[in-house]
């Protein structure tokens, strides 16, 4: 007989399986929802944290961030309007898709949340490779700035001189 850790039996008693404790969580965790309510709050999560990623990189058009050519800073400007809105998209497929399973299966509501819920869906499907693409783009685009440093952009900060361990 095998134990449960896989090592041969040494001869004593069977062990109740309920009585196992788990000694080690697999690699690709993750819990299982309870309910469509809280998987759907996942994923919301998941698509808000990802939007909120996307707004930070929104942030580049109003710093002091200097793009050496007009054709960057709008890649610059598609490409982190579009990481934002592409998971508002999703969130939204996901917010239909309860809101047509808390309605009456035939009702108009319902009829009208599958419409929105398949438009949605295709729209978010669609999307991903874009998304994607706009990800490439950001990645590439910061890289090239180094391209073009100010001069300045080297200097010794003056606070630096203080800590002792930033030498």
């Amino acid at each position: 007989m095998i134990t449960f850790d896989g090592a041969p039996d040494s001869g004593a008693d069977p062990v109740d399986s309920k009585n196992i404790a788990i000694v080690k969580v697999p690699t690709f965790y993750s819990l299982v929802p309870e309910s469509l309510l809280s998987a759907i709050q996942m994923v919301w999560i998941s698509f808000t944290i990802a939007a909120l990623f996307g707004v930070i990189h929104c942030a580049g058009w109003f710093s002091k961030i200097h793009f050496p050519s007009h054709a960057e800073s709008v890649l610059w400007r598609i490409s982190s309007t579009s990481i934002t809105g592409i998971p508002l998209i999703c969130i939204l497929y996901f917010i239909f898709v309860y809101a047509r399973s808390e309605h009456e299966c035939g009702s108009l509501s319902w009829m009208v949340y599958i419409i929105l819920e398949i438009s949605f869906y295709y729209m978010s499907i669609f999307t991903i490779p874009f998304y994607i693409v706009c990800r490439i783009i950001l990645i590439v685009l910061a890289f090239i700035q180094f391209r073009d440093i100010p001069p300045n952009a080297l200097g010794v900060i003056q606070w630096a001189n203080i800590l002792p361990s930033i030498h």
